[in-house]
């Protein structure tokens, strides 16, 4: 791993650590993975997988939907991960997040973690097969055989 990549798994791995909402996103999978630390009354810290949403400000709304009970965030850290899914655990960020999430939410929320990152591994398998196969794409020219 050169530098300027050490560095950069660097600053994800701190905003991991540290960010009370944190929306890491995959653009290979179309999908985010979000941390979010905060706690009410009646819910706890939690984990999700979300779809890939056009901008920040649309991260930061979605939360009406995916925590309701809560009030949106003051802060939120957006962190992309333009490798595959299997990197981020290799470099030790998977075990990072499971480890925030014991933290927070003890073994339920880091199970769940888990749970969620599987389920991305499980997507990224299906988007490369469908890219094998050609799914969904089309031939933009053909050769007619037999006419010259």
């Amino acid at each position: 791993m050169d530098d300027a990549a050490a560095e950069f798994v660097d600053q994800v791995l701190m905003a991991v650590k540290d960010a009370e909402v944190l929306s890491i996103f995959f653009p290979r999978v179309g999908r985010s993975l979000i941390l979010d630390c905060r706690k009410a009354e009646e819910s706890g810290p939690g984990i999700m997988l979300d779809g890939m949403v056009e901008s920040p400000e649309a991260r930061l709304n979605s939360f009406r939907r995916l925590r309701p009970g809560l009030p949106l965030p003051q802060q939120l850290t957006l962190a992309p991960w333009p490798g595959a899914v299997l990197v981020f655990a290799e470099v030790g960020l998977l075990d990072a997040l499971v480890g925030r999430c014991r933290d927070e939410g003890g073994d339920e929320l880091a199970s769940q973690a888990e749970a969620q990152f599987s389920e991305l591994r499980r997507l990224e398998r299906e988007a490369l097969r469908s890219l094998v196969r050609g799914d969904g794409m089309y031939t933009i020219w053909q050769r007619r055989f037999g006419k010259a």
